[in-house]
Formats: structure tokens, sequence, C-alpha cells
């Protein structure tokens, strides 16, 4: 048996509640000059910091503020509210943009930290580094509200500011400013106070590291056992696909009403229901479809098999997550194999492996959306954001992949950057970071120390099956468009639905909206009535045409390094272009869509050529 580089082990529980006592809370205003090709740059006009120190039965809650603008007071203030031997937070709102204003790299380079974990996607920041007994960790206040600070404000009852940065003064733009971080404040107290008051659990970096610390703290009623097979672990991710996100019609639907129907908390409903693996048992290489369904009797399976089904049930990956019809190799979780062996669809089995399983999640769904119902009925609405987010969280921690960085040495004076690079030689590809006098080098992706991925995998599959039952139960021809949890409808796709529909039911329906005109354009593409719905496309987007927008792109950290640009901040205009080309199934004249059609025997055919199987 080959194995993944981690120790055999059983998930520990969760012991405390501690909740960070030093964090500096800040923000930036940034005096922009258009570049002649248009970007912008954003250098530093003034800014505000707050350190906060939390209160406890000894101590009372401290506040101390700092106006700046310079970066060398800003900096001045951080260090000298890092004390030793504890650890403080830094906090801002993208805060990519604010670090970058500040010159975080430079000072802390001339401070002579060094980077001890650097994590930078999406809305999700994570930056740790020490120097001489201090340690300092920047944070994204996104990794916990993915939301705006206007919108984060109004949640909160701390609402922002607005202005006009053409005609605003000094004096209200600092007043405009410091509110700001008052809203940062503000929601830090608030989860905090959460977390504490209803003994939820500590705070971490991020909410669904918070939200896995609280399934351990309290939630974790059975032994979970993370094991290290490397080829059990390949057939756990190969098996691991997301939501279903699938068009049924393309074009003008104009014979309303349609119906936008959301399933209530689909994940949480689906973790509350199942039993999920525990433990790997074995894995089995070739076994007939009678052994398999004896295995299913008795255990949790994810499998490798032939299926040869009329309906397009199970996902195949390609170029794109398919759900086509014929007969194909893929990788099923227990849901699916139950599903197709109901159905006789199952034609071999290549290999498979077995797992004890348990209903892991019930009682942190069953707590966690209580809390949910009562914060929504007592009017506590932050609350009840909270709740949703550690609900809808959890599962994917388990799936989680981590980066394998090896330090290489020491640099002096280095741009700080990431550098990809090639062997000329040998052709390999490889990855440096540049980072406070030190180079990094990327060699791999790997398993992170408490992964299960089937676990993750299983989750979406009861999804994904769940919301094909509500396709079945809609009809065909009555439904137009999925995305994970919802589905657009007709009217008699409705009225088939009608039971399943309650706002307050978990797993139950609840109507999104109700429109007279639906126009789908393609995945995450469409428009309802006079609302438009458009993937990576900002709401104040300038429309070039029908399918070209230029928007400003506001750079991560990591995308800073990547061009290594990081003493400022600079925001590009960026033309997007719409390619509308439907490649998840066929689409007919009419608008219609017909799932692809797989022969496993057969060469394949166009539009199959594009799928990389």
């Amino acid at each position: 048996m080959s194995s993944i580089n981690r120790t055999c082990h059983v998930l520990k529980r969760e012991k405390t509640i501690s909740i960070p006592r030093n964090v500096i809370f800040f923000d930036t205003e940034t005096t922009m000059t258009e570049l002649p090709n248009g970007d912008i740059r954003h250098d530093l006009k003034m800014g505000w910091a707050c350190y906060y120190r939390r209160g406890d039965s000894t101590r009372k809650e401290k506040l101390d503020w700092c106006f700046f603008t310079d970066n060398e007071t800003f900096w001045a203030f951080v260090l000298s509210h890092c004390p030793s031997k504890n650890k403080t937070w830094v906090i801002a709102c993208n805060i990519g943009f604010d670090f970058t204003v500040c010159q975080g790299f430079k000072f802390l380079t001339a401070a002579k930290f060094k980077v001890k974990f650097f994590h930078s996607k999406a809305m999700t920041t994570i930056i740790k580094v020490t120097a001489k007994g201090k340690s300092l960790v920047f944070v994204d206040s996104g990794n916990w509200f993915p939301m705006s600070l206007a919108k984060l404000g109004d949640l909160i009852g701390v609402p922002k500011l607005t202005i006009d940065f053409n005609t605003a003064d000094f004096t209200y733009m600092k007043t405009y400013c410091k509110r700001d971080v008052e809203i940062l404040i503000e929601a830090f107290r608030s989860l905090c106070k959460f977390l504490q008051g209803n003994r939820i659990s500590r705070l971490c970096y991020t909410r669904a590291s918070t939200a896995m610390a609280a399934y351990l703290l309290k939630h974790m009623d059975y032994p979970i056992w993370i094991h290290n097979n490397s080829q059990a672990v390949d057939l756990e991710r190969a098996a691991y696909f997301g939501g279903r996100t699938e068009c049924f019609y393309l074009g003008e639907l104009t014979d309303g009403p349609y119906y936008l129907l959301d399933v209530n908390s689909l994940y949480p409903f689906v973790m509350q229901n199942n039993e999920y693996p525990i433990k790997y048992v074995k894995i089995h290489h070739k076994i007939s479809v009678t052994l398999l369904h004896d295995l299913l009797q008795h255990y949790a399976v994810v499998g490798r098999v032939l299926i040869e089904t009329p309906d397009p049930v199970y996902a195949i990956r390609g170029e794109r997550t398919i759900f086509p019809v014929g007969t194909f190799w893929t990788y099923l979780n227990t849901p699916e194999l139950q599903h197709a062996l109901k159905h006789d669809r199952i034609k071999a089995v290549s290999e498979c492996v077995t797992y004890q399983k348990a209903f892991i999640f019930r009682s942190f769904v069953d707590r966690f959306y209580r809390l949910r119902r009562d914060f929504a009925s007592a009017g506590v609405t932050v609350y009840e954001h909270y709740t949703k987010y550690f609900l809808n969280s959890l599962y994917g921690k388990f799936g989680q992949k981590g980066e394998i960085w090896n330090l290489i040495g020491d640099t002096v004076n280095e741009t700080d950057r990431i550098e990809d690079t090639i062997d000329a030689e040998t052709g390999k590809r490889s990855r440096l970071r540049y980072l406070l006098n030190q180079v990094w080098e990327m060699t791999g992706v790997e398993e992170t120390r408490h992964s299960f991925p089937t676990i993750s995998a299983h989750v979406t599959a009861y999804g994904r099956l769940y919301l094909w039952s509500l396709m079945e139960q809609a009809g065909i021809d009555n439904y137009y468009y999925c995305d994970t949890d919802s589905l657009f409808v007709n009217q008699r796709g409705y009225d088939n639905l009608y039971d399943h529909i309650d706002a307050e039911r978990l797993g139950g329906l609840k109507v999104e909206k109700e429109v007279q005109l639906l126009t789908i354009y393609g995945l995450k593409d469409y428009q309802a009535d006079d609302k438009t719905v458009l993937k990576g496309i900002r709401s104040n987007a300038l429309q070039l045409s029908d399918v070209s927008y230029q928007q400003e792109q506001w750079p991560s950290i990591q995308g800073l390094l990547v061009k290594g640009e990081t003493d400022y901040y600079t925001t590009i205009k960026q033309t997007k272009n719409l390619y509308r080309e439907y490649r998840k199934g066929t689409v007919n004249p009419d608008g219609s869509i017909f799932p692809f059609v797989l022969d496993v025997d057969a060469p394949r055919q166009t539009p199959l050529e594009q799928l990389p199987f």
C-alpha cells in the first residue's frame, strides 16, 4: 500500500473557546493618479488604525486610535502595539489593497520580519510573520464576512458613510475613513460575542476553520479516522464534484410566470439526514456488481464504475463537469452508487473503497439550524448570518488541500514577487516566491493533515441527487436552469413541486423570485425581468456591446506578487468578453438542450472531441 505524507490519526476534540486579545484594525484612503495606459495608481492620502485589546474579568476593553498620513507613522503604531510573545491580528477589508498602499512588504522587511505562512486567494488572505519574539497575522475581514463593507455596516447597525471623492474635503474624508474602521471593530466584537455567548468555538482565521472548531468542540459524536492510503485518496478526489450548474434551455422565455426556487440550506439538509464515511476499511479491485451491492448494505463506498444510463444523473469530469447519457466510466459516491444500482445501471466495477459510516453531522446541523431560526424570529439578523456561514462552510473543510512551499534560503534586496520558471534542459516547471528577503519554492499540492475528501464528496453527491429528484418531480420541459441549490421552473413545474414549498423547513423550497420574462444565455448568465445575473462582471461595469464589458480589476496580494509590484497599488481597466458557447450539452435550434451521449466503445464525435477525458 502506498501512503501519502501524513500519519494516520483520529481527529482531536477542541477543548477551549479562545478569542484573540490583541487586534489592530485599519483602513486607508488614497490619492488616485491616472497612468498613460488608463490604469489608476493609488498612493496613501490618509488612514486610520485602531488597536483593540479585548476586555475580560480583570481588564477593561481598550481602544487606541491613530490617524496617519504617511506609512512610517502607521508601521510605528503597529510595531508599538505588537507585544512580545503575543500574537497581534491586523485586520482590514480587502486587506490586499490597504496592506499594499501602506507598503507592507517593504516595512516588514526593514523590521526583519520573516514569513511563517502565506495564503491569498479570492476573498481569503492570511499572512503570518514573526521577528524577535513578535508575531503579526494579517487577515482579511472577508475571511469571515463575505460581503462589502457597506453591507457589513448595514448588517451590524453601523452604516457606512457616503462620499463623493471628487468633492469631499479633507475633514470629511477623515471622518469617512474612521467610520470604515469602526464598522470593522463592531463586526469583530459582534462575531466574538456570538462565539462566546453561545459557546460556539474559538475564533479561527476563516469562517470554515471556525466552523470546524465548533464541530470539534461539541458535535463530533463519532471518532473520525484520517487515513493515508494514496490510492483511496486518489479515488476520493476523483469522485469529488461540486454543485450542478446547467442550462436546459437557451434563449428567451416569454410565457411566464417563471419561478426561481431555492432549497433551504441544501448541504446542511443532506448533512443532517445521511451517514458519512468515518474510517477507511479496504480498497477492492475488479469486484462484481453483486458484491458492490452487498458492500453498500454495510459501508459507505466510493468507486470507479461503468455506467449505462438513459438519464443525465451522474457526473463526469472533462473540460467541464457534464452529466451525459449513454455508457461511460465515472467515479461515484454512496448515494449515486445506490441510485445507479436501484435502476440497474452499473455494468462493471473497476475499483472501490469501503468505509465505516455514521451520522456525523446531525447534532451540528440540528443546533445551528435551530439557532438560525431562533435568531431570525428574534430579528437578530447578524447572528442569523453567522449561523448560515457555519452551516454552509463546514463540509468543505474536509476537502481542503494545501500547497507545499520549501524554504530555499535568504536573499538580499530582491523584489518581493512570485516567479514561474522552466528549466531549459529538463523542461521542469517551478514556482518561486520571494518574500521578506527569503525565497521559497513550491513543490506541489498535498492533502492537509486533517483532510478526508470523501466526506466532502459525499455531501455534494447527496446534494446533486436531491436536486435531481426535484427536477424529476418538476417534470421534463418544466425546468430551464439549475445552479447547485436552485431551479428555474415554469408554472407546471411549480405546481408539481408545490408540496415542497416551505420557506422555513430545512430542505424545503423557497420562492426566491417570480418573473414574467426570462432570458438564459449560459451558465450564471441570464436576465430575469429587469435583473441581470452575469458572473465575473461588476454591477458598475461599462457595457461596450452585447458581449463586452469594461471594468476595474482590483488585484489580490497574490496578483501583485505575480506582477512584482508590491510597493504601490494599481487598479487596471479590464475588458471582458463573453463567450456564450454552451459546452455541457447539445443545443438544438429551438433552444432546448440535450445531454451529450457517450459510448465507451465508440469513437468520440463532435462536440465530445472538445472534452479531454
